[in-house]
């Protein structure tokens, strides 16, 4: 699964380490109808959702597009079509037909199975598409192959990775054992599988985790045939910055034009002493990476940071298990390429402007999860810093704006980078005090205020040959402010200084294009 307590949603994000139990914490409200093998769910689709039903979680997608349909897979909560008596992860289908805008109803394609391998959960899709000789053993070519993690154990642990295999990527049929074997009784196991077809046949190559306790390590295995692996090495690490959470992921793909590998790595899970208390299960935000080909088990070049998708630019409180826009055999090369389209596990609503801190956290449960859609555009490597103000608060952000909050736009104080440049590599957090108390720092902590995320990167010094105008934060009681000045005189942009930040009149923050 995708986990947050110990699999799919679960034990990773989670210092408990184990499994939610949907059945257990909250009301079932789903309505079946049986048909053709599969289980349609009525659920409606919830505002703000790209994908998602209501009354019931859906997280960790995977998506193809063939032609001018885009198909998506991912785990919800549902009642396993065949033992309607267990309600927890099963794997979901739905089609976009990218001309007209028609979506299909969601389906249950893929669940437990009793008294197997994967007879608790089941979780993490990956769909691939190729050409499978009998891998089943019983004559039939297959055209796509999914990769799921699942476990036989009730709490969550000791995962592993199995395949099915379709021709219509809704009606599933299983490989009896794992693919990729847990190496742990005890601890997670391996998860969250990313998948490519090097041949357009069956030549898969296979990236996934193998969370030992705290450690996460992530491997590349080969086949020829869809089932029987082989490992090549662990994946490198180097660039990676070290605010990533153990270095998780979502999904894995290949530019095939570019030659790079993308990755979407997962932020970390908030303090629950910034969310008044709350322990939340979705981390902040996903951090978007590449790497040359040659380099992703060598590390030669190390993996380059391109861009965040969080709280501080979605709205959205919890981010996390994003997966790529692919063609049928893992490149990104489709749809609106060059630019990258992701689709990431989101809590839905996003929380208003001015919740609590624990309203905040309480809207990232479970219960709230959905599917949105966030896209990276490669020729926009600058986001403006802008500056809005209501009746009662003012927010610096190169991001989300509440609609419903009367924000109205009062400046641009400069351009930052979306990802570390040369030289950039300040980063410039978004961050929040009480109910309204937007302020931005350097901080990564924002000082035991609440961490909203990443604003972008600025200049520490000038630059030769660069035009660049400075930021200051300034704290002229009783206003508080951004300002591009250092006396702090002029009529600059106002925001709120929190704990943590650079405070005092003319503290530099640091240096933006104008």
């Amino acid at each position: 699964m995708g986990r947050f307590d110990g699999g799919s949603l679960r034990g990773r994000f989670t210092l408990e380490g184990r499994r939610f139990r949907a059945g257990v914490l909250f009301a079932l409200m789903n309505t079946f109808l049986i048909a053709t093998g599969c289980t349609f769910v009525s659920n409606s689709e919830p505002p703000g959702a790209f994908l998602g039903r209501s009354q019931a979680y859906d997280y960790s997608p995977a998506a193809l597009q063939i032609g001018n349909v885009q198909q998506f897979w991912w785990c919800g909560e549902a009642h396993n079509p065949v033992l309607q008596s267990q309600v927890t992860d099963t794997i979901l289908y739905a089609s976009l037909d990218v001309t007209t805008q028609a979506k299909s109803v969601p389906v249950v394609v893929l669940a437990e199975t009793p008294g197997a391998w994967d007879s608790a959960y089941t979780c993490n899709p990956k769909v691939i598409g190729g050409l499978f000789t009998n891998p089943l053993g019983d004559g039939v070519t297959y055209t796509y192959a999914m990769y799921y993690v699942a476990t036989s154990s009730p709490v969550g642990v000791a995962n592993s990775i199995g395949v099915a295999f379709s021709n219509d990527g809704v009606h599933w049929n299983k490989y009896p054992q794992p693919v990729i074997m847990t190496p742990t009784q005890v601890n997670y196991g391996v998860g969250q599988p990313a998948v490519y077809n090097s041949d357009q046949k069956s030549g898969i190559w296979l990236f996934y985790e193998d969370v030992e306790g705290t450690a996460v390590g992530h491997y590349e295995a080969t086949s020829t045939d869809g089932v029987h692996f082989s490992l090549q090495g662990e994946i490198t690490t180097n660039g990676q910055q070290n605010d990533l959470l153990n270095g998780t992921w979502g999904d894995m793909a290949y530019d095939s034009v570019a030659g790079y590998w993308y990755a979407a790595f997962n932020l970390p899970v908030r303090n629950p002493s910034t969310t008044g208390g709350v322990q939340e299960r979705g981390p902040l935000g996903v951090a978007l990476y590449r790497i040359p080909k040659d380099s992703l088990l060598t590390g030669a070049s190390p993996w380059q940071r391109l861009a965040s998708f969080d709280t501080n630019s979605t709205g959205h409180e919890a981010n996390f298990i994003a997966a790529f826009l692919r063609d049928q055999y893992g490149n990104v090369n489709v749809g609106p390429y060059p630019t990258l389209q992701l689709y990431t596990s989101i809590s839905n609503p996003a929380p208003a402007w001015n919740s609590t801190p624990a309203e905040a956290g309480a809207s990232g449960g479970i219960q709230n999860w959905d599917i949105g859609s966030v896209q990276w555009i490669p020729a926009n490597t600058q986001v403006p810093l802008n500056s809005y103000s209501n009746s009662s608060s003012t927010e610096v952000t190169t991001g989300y704006i509440d609609p419903t909050a009367g924000f109205k736009l009062g400046s641009t104080l400069g351009h930052i980078y979306q990802g570390p440049q040369s030289g950039a590599n300040v980063t410039l957090y978004g961050c929040k005090n009480g109910t309204s108390g937007y302020f931005v720092s350097t901080d990564s902590t924002c000082g035991g205020s609440l961490l909203l995320g990443v604003n972008g990167y600025l200049y520490s010094t000038p630059q030769s040959g660069v035009s660049l105008v400075p930021l200051y934060n300034c704290n002229n009681a009783p206003a508080a402010y951004v300002s591009n000045v250092a006396s702090c005189q002029a009529a600059g942009t106002s925001t709120n200084v929190g704990p943590g930040s650079a405070t005092g009149a003319g503290a530099l923050l640091g240096y933006a294009l104008p």
